[in-house]
């Protein structure tokens, strides 16, 4: 699958206080529609291995496991992700 473009966006977290409320959810539906406006056939992330909320919360929303992608290099605490947004 080969995405469109190739915006970026860097590291992205909600305040322990305020888990549990679905903001992250709503931050990636929220970026997913703006990539499906822009024309992206697909949105790619990377994430480390000891974030499993961030991971739990990609797994439920799609995303599935890749390799490197881009200029990223293969890392062992790295964990590489792809959904659809078709």
């Amino acid at each position: 699958m080969q995405a469109t473009a190739a915006p970026r966006s860097s590291a992205c977290s909600v305040d322990p206080q305020a888990r549990g409320l679905k903001i992250g959810r709503k931050l990636l539906e929220h970026l997913e529609g703006h990539g499906r406006d822009a024309g992206l056939s697909a949105i790619r992330l990377e994430t480390g291995i000891y974030q499993p909320e961030a991971i739990g919360l990609y797994k439920t929303a799609g995303y599935v496991e890749i390799g490197p992608f881009g200029s990223y290099q293969p890392d062992p605490l790295s964990l590489f992700m792809e959904k659809a947004i078709v």
